[in-house]
């Protein structure tokens, strides 16, 4: 029983939450306190590697980590990084070094740097989030594959199959927020395909 628990509890953190910004996910539960106590030889992580920490505080910035197998031998050693958005590393992990929030694969290669929104990565919305290289915004998958090349100066998360996005476009500061305008906005497919 305590074992599909767990099995459930990490399946839906694997960016399972597909849902548009209005209905953004609370950031507050944790698995840390599963993971804490957690044996884990008692579970199959062959194919993936566990976050595992001394501390009860799964999005407190600091807060020790390491990255261990099936035998809870370290991988990714405390100290490394840190901060991570991540308890499961299959093909990517997302990471903070240096002020940066980046995603990493397993043998710790840079493959982006993650599309920042409301003190966190980006959302996973329709198979996709938003990521960046060389200042420009592209997507990727739940895998960490980037579908969409990163091209656009401004783009926004997908809503029924299409984003709206821009090469030329300014970003305001309002309050504590910013904004994008442009006057040459247009809209994308999932393959990044230009919509009439």
């Amino acid at each position: 029983m305590k074992l599909g628990l767990i099995f459930l509890a990490i399946s839906m953190t694997l960016f399972s939450c597909d849902v548009p910004k209005s209905n953004q996910p609370k950031k507050t539960s944790s698995l840390d306190s599963i993971y804490h106590d957690l044996d884990i030889s008692k579970i199959d992580t062959t194919d993936y590697l566990v976050r595992k920490s001394k501390e009860n505080a799964y999005y407190e910035l600091g807060v020790p980590f390491a990255f261990v197998d099936k035998r809870n031998d370290t991988i990714i050693p405390t100290g490394k990084y840190y901060a991570t958005w991540t308890d499961t590393l299959k093909t990517f992990a997302i990471v903070s070094k240096n002020s940066k929030m980046i995603g990493i694969d397993r043998n710790e290669n840079l493959l982006f740097s993650v599309f920042f929104i409301d003190n966190g990565p980006d959302y996973v919305v329709e198979g996709l989030f938003r990521v960046m290289r060389n200042g420009k915004i592209g997507y990727a998958n739940k895998q960490g594959e980037i579908i969409i090349p990163c091209q656009f100066d401004c783009a926004y998360y997908f809503e029924n199959g299409k984003a709206k996005v821009s090469n030329n476009c300014k970003r305001i500061k309002e309050g504590e927020y910013h904004r994008w305008i442009s006057d040459d906005w247009y809209y994308i497919d999932k393959q990044g395909n230009r919509l009439k």
